[in-house]
């Protein structure tokens, strides 16, 4: 971890050592070094523009463009906003969701490699680096989140802000565990074979065209397996969600909070202890 940026941090020790811990004991290590965790997210937090001209404000003027992009070329001109009511919140709602977990995938292929030397350096629990990473992903995030939630209401075919809107709240804590858990995959899979963070940077394009960021999928798929197995994508399920509270007032079915937990659950168990089986191999290159 950078000492530079944390040091105000209270945090144990960081000694060599060589083997690795049991998951209880490990995930006590962790907690102990949450403050150090969270003191280097908070550090790194809105820095990712840090050497451009307008800086931070790109953290809120990328989803913008991206979204004024799709909405031409996808809504106006091929005219996918057929059939959607409110296009404009629609399409905000799923670029914004969506590239918080696609920069979550992306953000963890080769994260491990390009921590090298500090893995190295000190023996510390390895996940402490995937975790602060998406730490300072979702302090990135709040920001894109406030700035959606303002221009849903004031471009046109607008909606009116309601209390349903408190429902994002669950809905971004799981959809965090569940970046989370991308991350911890992202980070041990490309550790294993570099040459898959080009693969996932494919794989997330192929994910966006499939969890319908600015389509209806329902209306565009037919075939009634096809569209099954298309909305139990977790990215579908979130953006469907969202939506839901943000742009057309209705709670979402209680099977879509079922389906999103247990994504959130499974992938973040499943992904942190892929991770943990190779705490010792790191730092070998």
């Amino acid at each position: 971890m950078e000492a530079t940026s944390v040091a105000s941090a209270s945090t144990p020790q960081l000694r060599p050592i060589t083997r690795r811990q049991p998951i209880p004991t490990y995930l006590h290590q962790l907690w102990r070094r949450r403050f150090f965790i969270n003191a280097e997210a908070r550090a790194k937090a809105f820095s990712g523009y840090r050497n451009t001209l307008l800086g931070r404000a790109w953290l809120i003027l990328a989803p913008l463009l991206d979204s004024a992009v799709y909405g031409v070329i996808f809504g106006f001109v091929l005219k996918t906003s057929r059939g959607i009511d409110h296009f404009l919140p629609y399409l905000l709602v799923g670029v914004t969701f969506f590239g918080f977990s696609s920069k979550a995938l992306n953000g963890g292929a080769g994260l491990m490699r390009s921590r090298r030397n500090v893995v190295r350096a000190f023996a510390f629990p390895r996940a402490a680096i995937p975790l602060s990473h998406s730490l300072r992903d979702f302090y990135d995030s709040l920001p894109v989140m406030l700035m959606t939630m303002v221009a849903i209401t004031i471009v046109p075919m607008g909606v009116k802000p309601t209390t349903m809107w408190a429902m994002l709240l669950p809905i971004v804590a799981l959809q965090f565990l569940f970046n989370l858990g991308l991350v911890f995959f992202a980070a041990f899979i490309t550790d294993v074979l570099p040459d898959l963070k080009t693969v996932l940077s494919y794989i997330t394009r192929f994910w966006f065209y499939g969890s319908g960021v600015f389509f209806d999928l329902e209306r565009l798929l037919e075939n009634k397996t096809a569209l099954d197995i298309a909305q139990a994508n977790p990215a579908y399920i979130i953006l469907d969600m969202a939506r839901s509270v943000l742009v057309y007032d209705t709670m979402p079915p209680s099977s879509d909070w079922i389906r999103l937990s247990a994504w959130a659950a499974g992938t973040l168990v499943v992904g942190f202890v892929l991770f943990w089986s190779r705490e010792v191999k790191y730092a070998r290159g």
